[in-house]
């Protein structure tokens, strides 16, 4: 959470908010004539907005570009991962926001202002203009009070995150004291013992095999059986119940007509007259009928128009773009204008409440229209998944209200007219439901499963009604089963005994006073110079030797089975100088696990007790 807080607010957001008012509104999914008031719930009780959603969107999209280039887009991924990421970019700013309100942090309206007065997006000939921020600030589908909040929230983060900066620093003495240690060497003296080629060494017979049989019968316990039968819904079974209606393909094809036509987008620009800027609405009027009647006889061109002339000082230098709309991102005036424009036309003017407008229609996006040839195995494939879904989704309702009832499985599956499967009596490691991979064998031995009583699993694109009927419990089994596992028992018996009545000798051998016993499962060997990063003995080994004093017998079994004993000797630490070379090798590897160490406690200081009540939040 620390580390994506820290990318989004690399400096204070504020920064990038001003940078989002160059971007046309369209692409944060605002209009640019009124402020979008939905809300998505809340974390930890902050309301979740479409501004939020927006700028989340906006900076996942950023984040992503900068690591697979520009031409990366959302709509590239699916929209359950895009939605995902979105999400957490929320919850993430979100929870860090409350705990900012909590702890006192959180900056008030007035330091907000001063921060926006100071933004130079909104100053003008004479310092900061309120008329060019309002106008600025709707322009991108917000009201200034929101924007103004959005400061607030985005001080008191930069406040928050700088304070947890704070607390998470490199100390010098601190990585000299690391690069010390990891830098620090010894000699190390050891003996090893392989346990599989000592236990492979040892002879053991069918009499002793069968003599520790008798004496440990539980540890040939036979493993639990069980037995179950099932019935499942799968989509792809309910795929091939769809039947197709007659002349479906045909009604879909039209009805994919229409819809493409109501994608055709086009891009609007506009010259527009404010009327309180003038004494009367007439003389408003008359100001763009000059300007009008200029451009129809091409005394000047439109765009000239707007540079000279356009009072939305939003959009003028941009020559009046308003971006792009489908039928309804636009003033109904200008929408039904639009259907009467060519390409490059201007409009007549067009008057609203508070302003009067001249359209150009600058760019019209047709999408491409597929054939009913192409389209006809797409629509085909649309049915039969949305119908299967259906179907299964009725079934699934229909048995899991008769499980509540108590009906018997045959009972579900003569309602549904469906086959029961079964498992056969089969144990923890052999369990599974053949086609329902949603269900691992250890939730099948779960000791809550009962007998006779049926359990329901869902799977991604599947359910499984489940009763188990049978349980055989663990019982010892014969020795004619289990008699190569009773021997090689022996021979493990036998190879510890024999580690056993050496290390009385140990110190001795490793001291050269004793001889090594003469197997080839004993090795002694000498390592010089060995650091605790080293790859020469096991990790485990290694750390126990450095924990203890020097020349102190240290014995460990490794991850394997293999016996160490080791002593150590001639411990080297680093020179001055060979310190101060080394420090800088080490800064990456300290901060970064420093930074790792803090951003864990800060997650999960924060995210406990955490309250998400996030809804309707899609790609759409």
């Amino acid at each position: 959470m620390l580390e994506s807080l820290r990318n989004f607010l690399s400096g204070k957001r504020v920064i990038v908010i001003t940078a989002l008012l160059a971007i046309p509104f369209v692409f944060l999914g605002s209009q640019s004539f009124g402020t979008i008031s939905a809300t998505y719930g809340t974390v930890n009780g902050e309301p979740v907005s479409q501004m939020d959603v927006n700028l989340a969107t906006n900076q996942i999209s950023q984040r992503l570009k900068s690591i697979y280039g520009e031409d990366f887009s959302l709509d590239d991924l699916d929209e359950e991962v895009s939605v995902g990421l979105i999400k957490n970019e929320i919850i993430n700013q979100k929870t860090l926001l409350s705990h900012a309100r909590e702890l006192g942090l959180f900056v008030s309206e007035k330091t907000a202002k001063k921060e926006v007065i100071n933004i130079d997006t909104f100053q003008g000939e004479n310092g900061f203009d309120q008329m060019l921020f309002e106008s600025t600030i709707r322009a991108n589908g917000w009201t200034p009070e929101e924007y103004i909040e959005l400061v607030r929230e985005t001080l008191s983060l930069d406040k928050l995150i700088s304070a947890l900066g704070v607390a998470s620093f490199p100390i010098d003495t601190e990585i000299e004291d690391l690069v010390s240690m990891l830098e620090t060497s010894r000699d190390i003296d050891f003996i090893k013992v392989d346990k599989n080629t000592l236990v492979s060494q040892q002879e053991a017979s069918l009499e002793e095999g069968q003599q520790f049989y008798d004496n440990n019968p539980f540890l040939f316990l036979s493993k639990e059986q069980r037995d179950f039968s099932y019935l499942l819904l799968t989509y792809e079974a309910y795929k091939k119940q769809v039947e197709v209606p007659e002349d479906y393909i045909n009604e879909a094809y039209s009805d994919y007509l229409s819809n493409v036509q109501g994608q055709m987008q086009n891009r609007l620009s506009h010259l527009m007259i404010d009327k309180s800027n003038y004494e009367s609405a007439s003389l408003a009027y008359e100001a763009i009928d000059s300007i009008y009647k200029s451009i129809q006889s091409k005394e000047i061109s439109f765009e000239d128009a707007v540079s000279k002339s356009s009072e939305d000082l939003a959009s003028k230098d941009a020559g009046g773009d308003l971006g792009l709309s489908s039928g309804d991102a636009f003033p109904e005036e200008f929408e039904r204008a639009i259907l009467s424009m060519e390409l490059n036309s201007t409009s007549s003017i067009i008057e609203l409440e508070d302003s009067l407008h001249i359209l150009k229609l600058t760019e019209v996006i047709k999408p491409q229209i597929k054939t009913k040839a192409e389209m006809s195995q797409e629509l085909l494939n649309e049915l039969v998944d949305a119908e299967a879904l259906a179907l299964m989704q009725d079934d699934f309702i229909e048995l899991e209200s008769l499980v509540l009832e108590g009906v018997t499985l045959n009972a579900l599956a003569d309602s549904i007219d469906a086959s029961i499967q079964v498992t056969g009596l089969q144990d923890i490691e052999g369990i599974k439901l053949n086609g329902f991979s949603n269900i691992t064998s250890s939730e099948l031995f779960d000791p809550s499963i009962l007998p006779n009583k049926i359990e329901i699993f869902e799977g991604d694109e599947s359910y499984a009604f489940v009763m188990m009927t049978q349980t055989l419990q663990p019982t010892v089994q014969s020795f004619g089963n289990v008699a190569d596992l009773a021997i090689q028992e022996v021979r493990n018996e036998k190879a510890n005994m024999i580690i056993n009545d050496f290390i009385e000798d140990v110190e001795g051998v490793i001291d050269g006073e004793n001889l090594l016993p003469n197997l080839n499962a004993f090795s002694k060997e000498s390592y010089k110079g060995v650091k605790r990063f080293s790859s020469l003995l096991p990790s485990e080994i290694i750390n126990s030797i450095f924990e203890s004093p020097i020349a102190t017998l240290v014995a460990n079994e490794a991850f394997n089975g293999d016996r160490y004993w080791a002593k150590s000797s001639n411990e080297s630490f680093p020179l001055t100088e060979e310190l101060s070379e080394s420090v800088e090798q080490y800064q990456g590897f300290y901060n970064e696990s420093l930074t790792q160490q803090f951003s864990g406690f800060i997650d999960r200081a924060f995210k406990e007790g955490q309250i998400v009540r996030l809804e309707n939040l899609t790609s759409n």
